[in-house]
């Protein structure tokens, strides 16, 4: 299956590059639009400087990843809801995520939510 527009979402970390790949695994065939997100869901951002840091630190991945990146965002909420509202506003047709395999993340988990109100396909990535 060929899609039009990937979106991947990262948490800034080395793990990011890694689902960065994935995503344009998916992307490259079609020449797809790729899109890279990350949602802040600890706090709101006190200073604007943070938001200046956040979208510098996405703009280094999408330069260094080697394919186009159609566009990179920062949003505070919920993954969830600010993943489904992108996926609706933007004709997203895969959500590419992580998922680390440990016992906080049995408990507190993003992925069902996301498997339960994303419209799109959803690729979850084993970051261990």
């Amino acid at each position: 299956m060929s899609y039009q527009h990937v979106l991947v979402t990262v948490d800034l970390s080395e793990a990011s590059k890694t689902l960065i790949d994935k995503a344009i695994e998916q992307a490259q065939p079609a020449n797809s639009k790729l899109s890279i997100v990350y949602v802040e869901t600890d706090h709101l951002r006190a200073y604007p400087e943070d938001e200046a840091d956040l979208q510098a630190q996405l703009q280094t991945l999408a330069a260094e990843c080697g394919y186009p990146v159609t566009e990179t965002m920062t949003v505070i909420g919920d993954l969830h809801m600010k993943v489904e509202g992108l996926v609706e506003a933007s004709d997203i047709d895969l959500v590419v995520c992580g998922h680390h395999h440990s016992l906080i993340s049995r408990f507190f988990s993003s992925v069902p939510k996301l498997v339960n109100t994303v419209k799109a396909d959803l690729l979850v990535v084993n970051l261990g």
